[in-house]
């Protein structure tokens, strides 16, 4: 029986530990498994403006954005949901007064402020990649400052840079009716964050996608590694975290594979008889 495959992009299908990028292994298993009937979706936290057309060598079945916001299927748009105007002008009065650095990510374009500009310029020496790379895999020429910004651009998600974790806890404190906060371990002195619409997530995108192919949950694997993706391993019929992935993920997995530096996506397609 055919399965719906359901793999993020950053450090599960897109090697950030060596490579930087998705290995020859990992492209000849998806195509070998669509060969047998398989539908391979691309479920990441990225928005559709972060995905370079050239970041992924193969063509997909379908791909959920933004953790859940934007969903495509068969060339038809399936889901596409933003934050509301006014709220997004509120928060970013509320990123300015905690001095959250902040990027506003959408379908066509992401805004950044001055410490995310900062940040993104280190990108190429960070990962030992050349500018040209750099661009595919960062999107850059999708990427503007906030002096770009104006207010009725449409903003699917945002992630944050939090200075301290008082500050985030009064931030996530206002907005948890309407919105759910991912918070990832802490990189350079600041708390990454993903603010999504609340009941948004990839979990979410998932049925959607299962409902388009007309399938069940029971014919669901999903691959990942960090906590937006959670909720899309918790819901999966066979959950598959990285080795490379974080450890409250593996605690609900199904199944631990190699790291994304390996051909753990090529040996577990194999495991599950997809190919």
């Amino acid at each position: 029986m055919s399965k719906i495959i359901f793999l993020d992009i950053d450090d599960t299908l897109l090697d950030h530990e060596k490579y930087n990028k998705v290995l020859d292994s990992t492209t000849e298993a998806i195509q070998k498994a669509q060969k047998n009937g398989h539908k391979i979706i691309l479920c990441t936290g990225r928005t559709k403006s972060n995905v370079h057309p050239d970041l992924i060598p193969f063509k997909s079945d379908g791909e959920i954005y933004g953790a859940g916001t934007t969903i495509l299927a068969d060339g038809k748009m399936l889901l596409n949901v933003s934050i509301p105007k006014q709220d997004l002008l509120d928060m970013i009065q509320d990123f300015n007064k905690y001095e959250f650095g902040y990027t506003l990510e959408g379908e066509f374009e992401s805004f950044c402020d001055d410490f995310c500009t900062e940040r993104r310029k280190h990108f190429a020496a960070h990962h030992g990649v050349t500018q040209e790379r750099e661009d595919i895999l960062s999107s850059e020429d999708t990427h503007f400052h906030m002096r770009e910004f104006f207010e009725d651009t449409i903003m699917n998600k945002i992630t944050i840079f939090a200075k301290t974790k008082q500050d985030l806890d009064a931030f996530i404190e206002k907005w948890k009716d309407r919105y759910d906060c991912v918070i990832h371990p802490e990189k350079e002195n600041r708390i990454p964050v993903e603010i999504l619409i609340k009941n948004i997530s990839k979990a979410s995108g998932m049925d959607i996608i299962l409902d388009h192919f007309h399938k069940t949950l029971e014919d669901s694997i999903a691959f990942g590694d960090s906590m937006n993706d959670y909720e899309m391993i918790a819901h999966a019929h066979t959950g598959v975290v990285m080795g490379n992935g974080n450890e409250k993920l593996k605690e609900i997995a199904d199944i631990v594979c190699a790291r994304s530096s390996e051909d753990a996506i090529y040996e577990t397609f194999q495991k599950l008889n997809l190919i």
